[in-house]
């Protein structure tokens, strides 16, 4: 898997690094995002990882919990790979995070979230036990909203502008306005023009 990263640019680029993380360990991740989820194993199957989103070391997801109101709360009676029951009773879940999120180090993702939200921040060593807002910063023990990123206006014209979509060979372009805040005004970042609708201003 190391060889794939260098012979493709790095693991950012790699095509086939996710082609395979896919076929094999049933994580799907979008171009250029980065982090564990593209170390076989690390993430369970059922996770969709969106495009540029920024994992770091030591994030943990989990996808079920233990049932609590079971007489036991034992893996045997819920996981087959165990050889006690015939199908896992007790189903996984699924994590979708979105474009652009960014995930600090050691943070848990926790059977309660299902959706990391697009452009959103959860702090180092949160653990997150909702969903996500887009572009809200959580962070805590259980993870807290602390606030949105960028007012409402603007947070509706990068959803409108899809700029994630966008090869980083065209993005690149852009560098510029991609290394300096987004203005009061979104529509004078030339990634967002046009993209704002007439009910944000």
């Amino acid at each position: 898997m190391r060889r794939l990263g260098k012979w493709e640019g790095n693991r950012m680029h790699s095509h086939t690094l996710r082609v395979l993380i896919e076929k094999y360990h049933g994580v799907r991740v979008g171009a250029y995002s980065y982090g564990p989820c593209l170390k076989p194993g690390q993430f369970p199957r059922g996770v969709v990882v969106g495009r540029y989103a920024s994992i770091a070391d030591g994030v943990r997801v989990f996808l079920r919990n233990h049932p609590m109101d079971w007489l036991s709360t034992h893996a045997f009676f819920f996981n087959r790979v165990l050889g006690y029951v015939p199908r896992d009773t007790v189903e996984p879940g699924e994590l979708w995070i979105g474009h652009d999120a960014w995930i600090g180090e050691n943070s848990i993702i926790t059977p309660g979230c299902s959706r990391i939200g697009i452009g959103s921040v959860v702090g180092a060593g949160s653990v997150v036990t909702r969903d996500v807002p887009d572009f809200a910063i959580v962070a805590g023990t259980p993870a807290k909203q602390i606030r949105y990123r960028f007012p409402e206006a603007t947070r509706q014209a990068i959803l409108a502008s899809r700029w994630w979509e966008r090869p980083m060979s065209e993005v690149r372009g852009y560098m510029d306005s991609m290394t300096a805040p987004v203005p009061e005004n979104p529509e004078r970042h030339p990634l967002l023009s046009g993209s704002v609708g007439p009910e944000a201003g």
